[in-house]
């Protein structure tokens, strides 16, 4: 093939490579959309669980003690029962965030009697404290990350699915390949419905849970306040 041949046809060529890249991608994505699929009914049963947890329909924990209890844990802690203290806060809240607050603070205590000069790191508290309100918050953004990114990426890829089946059934239009035709069609709309689908109910997912790590946060903040005067 000559030179002033190959630039005669390269409009042709370069539509002819974008065709076979656009639906050689229509099978992954198909796959991709049922993989988030699957991870979206997951997803929201380990959000029903979360949702039973936090109301205390999966025990006998009342969501609301902590407000109570804290009064008693103060005063036991400055009666130097730390770990008792923090054990009645644990046997009274349902929040995922406040339990891994609390489990924080034990073992920055054990940590402090561990020690041989406890004095020493007493005196980091408030350090140690900002530190581990900072990795619950890191906590909370990497928990809401993949509903986040399924918020976007299902539509996306629904998108994708709905646009290159839509090539093959103009070009079946042209041909009059009905069937070609239809098939893809149904394709291109299937998968729109499917994306939609998942960016919709994470999207839903990802505005209850910011809702409840927002509470818990508050209650976290709330513990702080009340039991080391506001420290962190």
């Amino acid at each position: 093939m000559s030179l002033e041949s190959i630039i005669t046809h390269f409009p042709q060529i370069l539509q002819s490579a974008i065709y076979i890249i656009s639906t050689s991608l229509l099978y992954p994505v198909i796959i991709v959309l049922l993989g988030l699929t699957l991870w979206l009914i997951t997803e929201i049963g380990v959000f029903t669980v979360e949702y039973l947890a936090r109301t205390g329909r999966l025990s006998k924990k009342n969501p609301e003690d902590i407000e109570r209890e804290i009064i008693k844990t103060k005063s036991m802690i400055d009666g130097g029962e730390f770990r008792s203290g923090i054990d009645l806060l644990n046997r009274s809240t349902t929040s995922r965030f406040v339990y891994l607050f609390l489990d924080g603070l034990l073992a920055i205590k054990e940590k402090e009697i561990e020690l041989d000069n406890p004095g020493t790191y007493k005196k980091l508290f408030p350090v140690n404290l900002e530190k581990l309100l900072q990795r619950c918050d890191l906590l909370i953004s990497k928990r809401l990350e993949k509903s986040k990114a399924m918020i976007r990426l299902g539509p996306m890829f629904g998108l994708m699915g709905t646009l290159i089946p839509m090539g093959p059934a103009l070009l079946a239009l042209t041909k009059g390949d009905v069937e070609t035709l239809a098939g893809s069609l149904i394709i291109a709309f299937g998968t729109t419905v499917v994306g939609l689908l998942i960016g919709g109910v994470s999207y839903l997912i990802t505005t209850v849970r910011t809702r409840w790590y927002r509470q818990d946060m508050n209650d976290v903040h709330y513990i702080c306040e009340v039991l080391f005067g506001g420290e962190g």
